[in-house]
């Protein structure tokens, strides 16, 4: 594909098709005419977990649900209200618990649309590894550099806005600031949870959030988080992208089944991450998907 049909991201950018409203209603159109077998609920968990993959990261704390039928949607977030959940949603179809509003919050709702769309979304391209826990957080750190790396040839050196490509993460981990950093990228860093905030990660300071649009707006890429969909914060962020022309990627965590819908509505790149289960001893996968065109 020549770059001169590649869209820079201020052509190629909805950031409208990111609210969970949007999103709510391409899963369910898409998979209306679908038998309810595969979306019926054999289980609803909520984990409640403190991680640090390495040491010198960062200690973080999660609420995660994770909604499984025949798949799984994830979503997480640093807060959440512990809430007991109806025990009879379990055993009906996915589907109609989220055309009801029958969730607590917007983990909840993001983890049945994640499973839903799981059903139906192409999966991305697959990277498997089998090595130990440090070997995987150090290989996942520099396959988000490789695929800076692809996105930004695309976008082509004339394109950047200074002398070297800045890179902003929403999000901060470590790893893979440092990454980023020592391959040469300017990196700059913004977090919500204020344990973090103030830090040094990966040689990067990290920042409040409150800082994201000015740096997504001066960055020529931006790395953002998929727990923006939960504080519903997404939409806005793309917009800033889109009218400063900053490429896009999201670490799909938070979402894991979404990368067709993100590349598909003009985000640059997708990872999704297979975490927790990543720091699980034995094999793991991680998928990537790339804009087309």
């Amino acid at each position: 594909m020549s770059e001169k049909r590649f869209r820079q991201p201020r052509r190629a950018l909805l950031p409208h098709a990111f609210t969970l409203e949007a999103l709510q209603h391409w899963a369910l159109d898409r998979t209306s005419r679908l038998a309810a077998d595969r979306f019926r609920l054999t289980a609803f968990w909520d984990v409640d977990y403190i991680r640090q993959q390495v040491p010198g990261e960062r200690k973080a704390r999660y609420t995660m649900r994770l909604a499984q039928a025949e798949g799984y949607g994830v979503a997480l977030d640093h807060r959440a209200p512990r809430q007991a959940r109806d025990p009879n949603l379990i055993g009906e179809d996915s589907r109609h618990i989220l055309n009801e509003g029958r969730f607590r919050d917007n983990i909840d709702r993001i983890a049945l649309i994640d499973l839903i769309v799981g059903e139906v979304a192409a999966q991305g391209r697959e990277v498997r590894f089998n090595q130990t826990l440090r070997n995987k957080y150090s290989f996942r750190s520099g396959l988000f550099t490789d695929e800076a790396a692809f996105v930004l040839r695309r976008k082509s050196a004339r394109g950047y806005k200074g002398k070297r490509p800045h890179i902003h993460v929403a999000g901060a981990t470590a790893g893979i600031l440092n990454a980023l950093r020592v391959n040469g990228f300017k990196v700059t860093a913004t977090d919500l949870s204020p344990d973090v905030i103030g830090q040094n990660l990966g040689g990067v300071t990290v920042c409040d959030a409150v800082e994201n649009c000015d740096s997504i707006a001066t960055a020529d890429l931006t790395i953002i988080t998929g727990m923006t969909l939960s504080n519903e914060t997404l939409p806005s962020l793309l917009e800033t992208a889109k009218t400063a022309n900053t490429s896009t990627m999201i670490w799909a965590v938070t979402g894991r089944n979404l990368g067709q819908y993100y590349t598909e509505h003009g985000v640059d790149c997708v990872i999704s991450d297979p975490s927790p289960f990543f720091q699980l001893p034995g094999p793991a996968s991680i998928r990537v998907w790339r804009r087309e065109a």
